[in-house]
């Protein structure tokens, strides 16, 4: 459960962690099991949706609140203790999400960085995200992809792009990028359902359509320290993307 002075080396160096086979295959199922709860529900179960244009959910927020599995697994010793040894304190949950990109309708997301938009929420840059692959997880349906090494550019300026998919996303403008990116720093993090990975809020990261017949679904958990509270802000966003719930996570 404690990561080795190596692990954590690794995630300050790279900004990210995989651990692969974190859960367990009894794990996974259990939460692939509640997957008709977040997917077909009515939408009058506290949790909030967003979906594609063609319709098909594209993320389902706050599941650790009220479905069973989820709420088990944000507590998980092998997810709590590491994010804490990198915090370096007790966290609470920012939010959670499961993000979905169903057989050749998911689409893309951006060049971003999770701090890029949450520092107008009125917090530094403490967090920390853990996210867990649900399905396989593989190029052509459209993995998560990383900017090895990122983090350490800072906060980069973002701008809100309303066009290229049916969610508004912040994004880094291209011509930082090819100021900044260069390609032998982008890794997929491709794997099996169980396995976990790790990230900085600075990390640059995106991810491509999905382009095969089977779907990707990861969830993702941001945590925060519990001395990170938002400060106010001129137009606060809703609980269920800036969690007013502070109570330190417990295994």
């Amino acid at each position: 459960m404690i990561w080795s002075e190596e692990e954590l080396q690794t995630y300050r160096d790279k900004g990210y962690v995989l651990r692969r086979s974190l859960l367990s295959e009894a794990e996974v199922k259990h939460m692939k099991r509640a997957m008709p709860t977040l997917l077909e529900s009515s939408g009058n179960d506290g949790m909030h949706r967003e979906c594609e244009r063609s319709g098909a959910v594209r993320q389902v927020y706050l599941a650790h609140r009220y479905v069973e599995p989820f709420s088990k697994i944000v507590r998980h010793p092998s997810i709590i203790e590491p994010v804490k040894q990198i915090i370096g304190n007790d966290v609470y949950i920012w939010h959670s999400k499961l993000n979905v990109k169903e057989a050749f309708e998911g689409t893309v997301w951006l060049w971003h960085q999770d701090y890029g938009y949450w520092m107008l929420d009125g917090v530094d840059a403490s967090l920390v995200s853990v996210m867990i692959i649900l399905d396989k997880a593989t190029t052509n349906n459209g993995c998560m992809m990383v900017v090895s090494g990122s983090h350490k550019w800072g906060r980069q300026e973002h701008f809100s792009d309303e066009e290229t998919t049916s969610y508004k996303q912040w994004c880094i403008a291209t011509k930082t990028l090819k100021q900044k990116l260069r390609e032998e720093q982008i890794a997929q993090i491709t794997g099996q359902p169980g396995d976990v990975l790790f990230f900085d809020c600075n990390l640059v990261h995106g991810s491509g359509h999905n382009m095969s017949p089977i779907p990707r679904k990861v969830f993702i958990v941001a945590y925060n320290s519990i001395t990170n509270i938002p400060r106010p802000v001129d137009k606060p966003r809703p609980d269920w993307v800036v969690s007013r719930r502070f109570d330190p996570v417990k295994e």
